[in-house]
């Protein structure tokens, strides 16, 4: 008697076992298919944008002619060449004079021109716009003549 018993109670447990591992839904389950279409969508939606992105910059072809993909774009405004100014070099020698300026006297009023100026406008309690304007043309003055004291404490 006691070995049907403990045969049935096998069995008992077994088909719960089996209830519990494939009868019904998994969270686990579900949580992964929400989360992989969430991905899949996510990725043809990037897809989407970026060609739509790299075919807005094209002109469209005519029906009948097959787009040329190999034609580099052409810019929408001729470019201007830089030439070098009289007034952005004694500029440039100034901002050198008072340390703010360490690159090539050149002419040019690039990208280290335009941080000498920011930190002229910083030191001198300006808005820092990276331009020369008659406030900061003041400054650069008064500094020249008085040097920068901003060291001092």
């Amino acid at each position: 008697m006691s070995t049907q018993f403990d045969t049935q109670d096998r069995e008992a447990t077994g088909q719960q076992a089996t209830r519990q591992q494939g009868g019904g839904p998994s969270w686990f389950r579900i949580w992964s298919m929400v989360i992989g279409t969430a991905v899949a969508v996510a990725l043809i939606a990037l897809a989407v944008v970026t060609l739509s992105h790299s075919n807005s910059g094209q002109a469209a072809a005519p029906s009948g002619t097959p787009a040329s993909t190999s034609a580099p774009a052409q810019p929408t405004s001729p470019v201007t060449p830089v030439h070098p100014s009289a007034a952005v070099v004694k500029l440039q020698q100034e901002l050198g004079q008072l340390n703010y300026y360490e690159g090539p006297v050149d002419g040019i009023m690039g990208p280290q021109t335009i941080q000498a100026i920011t930190y002229l406008q910083r030191d001198a309690h300006l808005p820092q716009t990276g331009q020369m304007n008659p406030a900061t043309q003041a400054a650069l003055a008064n500094f020249l003549a008085h040097g920068n004291n901003q060291m001092a404490g």
